[in-house]
Parts: C-alpha cells; structure tokens; sequence
C-alpha cells in the first residue's frame, strides 16, 4: 500500500486529482451497486389446465441491470478589464495679474493717492491754509485725517 501511495504522490497535480476522481467514482458505483438489487425479477407463474386433467406450470424471468455514468465538467472564465482615461487637458495660462502699485515713499501718508507728506498738518495749495506742508488734487483712499476733501466727494484740494 506504500508504494501505491507514493506513486500516485510523485503524479502531476492532473493526475492526482484525475486518481481521486477515479476513486470518487467507483466508490459510488459501489455503493450503488449495494443500494440497489442485482436484478429486478417479475416471477410470473402460468398454470395451465389441459382437458385431459393433468396440470402443467410455465415460469418466466425478467431482469433488467441499470448503468449509471457520471460526466464532470469545469469551465473557467477569465475577464481582462481594460480602463483608458485621456491625460489632463494642459492648464490655461491667464494673462498675469497687473503689479500691485508701487508702495508711497516712506514720507508719504498711505491715507490719499498720490504722495501728501506726513507732517503736523497739511493744506490745499493755493488755498487758505497755514501749512506747514502743502499739496495738490489728490484721491481719498483711506480716512481723510488733514480734511482735504470740503465735500467729501473722495477728492481733495479740487
């Protein structure tokens, strides 16, 4: 018995599953074999009178054997998925944002466009003021802190 077993232990993988299989069926056809009866017989018995009084018995039997046969069958199914996606379209390259405006001259107020000194205080030129510092029309960006702008309409010394 050692030596069946490893014969069938040095068979390809095929082969032992094949020799399994094999097993499997003939095992169950034993078992079928053993299940079921041999034969299946229908004894008939005819007896038959003749007119001379004697008394004559026919017997017939019938058997029928069955087969059964097994049929495996495996299919693999193999799905290959293929995913193509299309590259990034290329980025759009906008007009580049205009340069902030240059920063005032560090004697400048950042309250007005355009460059009113920093000092005590500052007037219109041409107008009533004391100065000590005078300036021009300028803009209004901020909080008018000299009261350049009369009628606070953002522009000052018109």
């Amino acid at each position: 018995m050692r030596r069946l077993w490893d014969w069938v232990r040095s068979l390809p993988m095929w082969g032992q599953v094949g020799m399994a299989a094999l097993v499997v069926i003939l095992i169950a056809g034993a078992i079928g074999a053993i299940a079921e009866p041999k034969s299946n017989n229908d004894d008939t018995s005819v007896e038959a009178r003749a007119d001379d009084g004697t008394t004559s018995t026919s017997t017939t039997t019938t058997s029928t054997s069955t087969t059964t046969t097994s049929t495996t069958t495996t299919s693999t199914t193999t799905t290959t998925s293929t995913t193509t996606t299309s590259p990034p379209p290329p980025p759009t390259t906008a007009a580049p944002a205009p340069p902030p405006p240059p920063p005032p001259p560090s004697n400048c107020n950042p309250n007005y466009s355009g460059c009113v000194p920093n000092a005590s205080d500052v007037d219109c030129a041409g107008g009533s003021g004391n100065g000590p510092a005078y300036t021009g029309r300028v803009d209004v960006i901020g909080v008018d802190v000299y009261d350049l702008d009369a009628d606070h309409d953002g522009v000052a010394c018109e």
